[in-house]
């Protein structure tokens, strides 16, 4: 069976080998779609449906950043490998048979979200920073997945924070590091508190002074951003 040709992927070939729309597109969020070709599967992430604005600047930057992520980690299970990037907002990505652990109902949560679940998914997390990312966006725990076989999955790499692409990477990226170790603590508090220490419940909370000055500058930076990368058109003007 012949590799497909992800980098040469238009919309309408992307709306017709559309096999299920995770995610519609709303304002600055990006389309998500499960495509088949040739008897292979990839998920499409689309920032082209926002305005014209958007897509070209804050758009390809967030689609290139993830496939800068995705490189990065290349070779890691359990983290979609980069296909390609047909066009500078459309990025192209493996498609791992899981579901958001959030999907799950309460007794499957209860025979999934096991001491052997949590202990897969701090390796995970230790592996993507070994590669020099940290994903920045994992207490969003739609983010961590789990197949059929209940192995933990990691997506969603537009927030990654990547050693070596600027100075300043290398000033938060311990914190936020961190910051994705906490997800996991944020998660068993959520689903399974018994299995919380009496450290992590500590650390659950616990903020750095330079990630608390962190979050607070991208919180007061990135809304009047995505305001202005609307554009007048997304806002009813």
């Amino acid at each position: 069976m012949s590799e497909p040709d992800w980098g040469r992927l238009t919309r309408a070939a992307v709306d017709r080998l559309t096999v299920e729309v995770y995610r519609e597109a709303w304002r600055t969020r990006p389309e998500v779609r499960r495509i088949r070709l040739l008897g292979h599967e990839a998920v499409v992430k689309d920032y082209g449906r926002a305005s014209n604005r958007f897509k070209h600047l804050l758009g390809a930057f967030l689609a290139m950043r993830e496939a800068a992520a995705l490189r990065r980690t290349d070779g890691i299970a359990c983290v979609p490998r980069f296909y390609a990037l047909p066009r500078p907002w459309i990025l192209v990505m493996e498609h791992i048979e899981a579901r958001p652990v959030t999907a799950l109902s309460e007794d499957e949560r209860q025979q999934a979200l096991t001491p052997v679940f949590f202990g897969a998914l701090a390796r995970l997390i230790e592996q993507i920073h070994a590669c020099g990312v940290a994903h920045g966006d994992l207490e969003k725990l739609d983010n961590i997945l789990i197949t059929p076989d209940g192995r933990p999955v990691i997506v969603d790499f537009a927030a990654a924070v990547i050693a070596g692409i600027n100075p300043l990477a290398a000033l938060i990226l311990p914190q936020i590091k961190a910051n994705d170790f906490r997800a996991v603590y944020k998660l068993k508090s959520l689903y399974a508190p018994h299995l919380l220490t009496d450290e992590e419940r500590g650390r659950l909370h616990a903020r750095s002074r330079a990630e608390s000055i962190f979050r607070r500058a991208r919180s007061c930076i990135r809304a009047p951003m995505k305001r202005w990368a609307e554009g007048p058109e997304d806002r009813g003007v």
